[in-house]
Parts: C-alpha cells; structure tokens; sequence
C-alpha cells in the first residue's frame, strides 16, 4: 500500500477502550515534529506537512547521535515545543528562529529504521520500538551540549534536556483513561494519546492510537 502521510495519524476516542492492551501518553501542545532524510538524502527535522523546521540544530546534533547508537538511519517521530506553549512554538517556528541560536524541546514518541518508513511504516509492535528509542535517547543524554546553543529570543541555554523520549502509562478501562486525561488536563495540557501495545506504525490514519483531548471532556466523561 502508497503510504499517505509522513507520519501516522491518530483516531479519536469515543468513551469505551477497543479490545487489546493499552498505554497513555501525554498528548504535548505543540508542532509535531520527525526526524528523517528527504528527497536529497539530507537529514532533518520537519513538520507533518513536510515543511524544514529551523533553529533546531541542537535537537538535529542529538538525533545524528541516536543514528550513531543505533548502527542505521533513523525515523524518529514525536512533537516539538518551545517553552511549554503552542502559542511559543508557533511563533519560534515561524519567525524567532531568525534571530539566531536554537530553542525547543523535542518530545519523541516513536522510533523506526528510516528504511521501514520509506516502505510505509514497521510491524515491530509499538512495544519494542519504545524501548528502542528510550534506550537511544538514554544512551546519548550524557553527550557535551556544544557551545552558543541558546535561544536567539531569549539569549537563555537551550533547555537541558531538549530530547526526551515519551514515558507511558498502562491504562485497562475507560475509568483509567478519564482518570489520566483528568490529571493532565488539571495541569493545563492538551490531552492523552492512547496507543494499542502491539500496534505497528504505519504513514496513515490509525485507530490503534487514539487521542483524548478536553473538547471531548463531555464525550468520555458521560
């Protein structure tokens, strides 16, 4: 099958958990961001739209790091955010970069050979890319954060841990995901994604994951 996307998209979740085991993940408010080659065989760091995201070079260094661990080229997926906000993302996005240095925090989720992404995704279970990528992002946090890396808004040091891979939390009834969605929106977050253990990864709508957001508070609280 042609995939259709750049990255796999989510389905929405309707108040009852499908068959299967389950995890959560904060949903982060911000630019969904993957690390991958384009059309001229350079690595970078794109939007889902397939549009080059600049003032990154920190988070782009760290990936090349996690290719370097992992022995081959890399997809790794995830949501890019600068100072907890959308609102801070979209503009350092769109316009700050341009006063120089880098700012933001790479928020990966997933993590598959560059080469599976090519074909259309991976049939490794959900399960076993995360501990791949939390081991990669693990084994190349103690990596010397090169000099001048600050932020050309704030002039302030990129933030310590700009790549962090995604903890999860198993989730068995639709009790426990209201409960988990409860807490993050408390703390002012956008929502869960809710992913199928076993799920693979494929470059199209899927509704082994599933996203939980506050405007469907009314939806799964009934």
């Amino acid at each position: 099958m042609t995939p259709t996307q750049l990255v796999q998209l989510v389905g929405e979740y309707r108040g009852e958990l499908p068959p299967g085991q389950w995890v959560c993940q904060a949903k982060i408010d911000g630019w969904r961001m993957a690390w991958f080659r384009g059309i001229d065989g350079k690595p970078r760091l794109w939007t889902r739209n397939g549009l080059p995201i600049e003032g990154v070079h920190h988070i782009a260094a760290r990936c090349l790091a996690m290719e370097a661990a992992a022995g081959e080229a890399l997809f790794i997926d995830g949501e890019f955010q600068v100072d907890g906000t959308l609102l801070a993302t979209k503009a350092w996005c769109e316009r700050a970069w341009k006063l120089g240095g880098c700012n933001g925090t790479f928020f990966a989720f997933d993590c598959l050979s560059f080469a599976e992404w090519q074909a259309g995704g991976s049939n490794v279970p959900w399960i076993e890319r995360q501990t791949r990528l939390h081991n990669l992002v693990d084994v190349t946090e103690a990596l010397p954060r090169e000099p001048g890396w600050v932020s050309g808004a704030s002039g302030q040091p990129a933030p310590e841990r700009y790549v962090q891979a995604l903890p999860a939390e198993y989730v068995t009834s639709h009790a426990g995901v209201l409960r988990a969605a409860e807490e993050i929106w408390a703390a002012g977050g956008e929502g869960l994604a809710l992913k199928r253990m076993d799920s693979p990864y494929r470059r199209t709508r899927s509704n082994e994951w599933l996203k939980v957001k506050q405007e469907q508070k009314w939806r799964v609280a009934a």
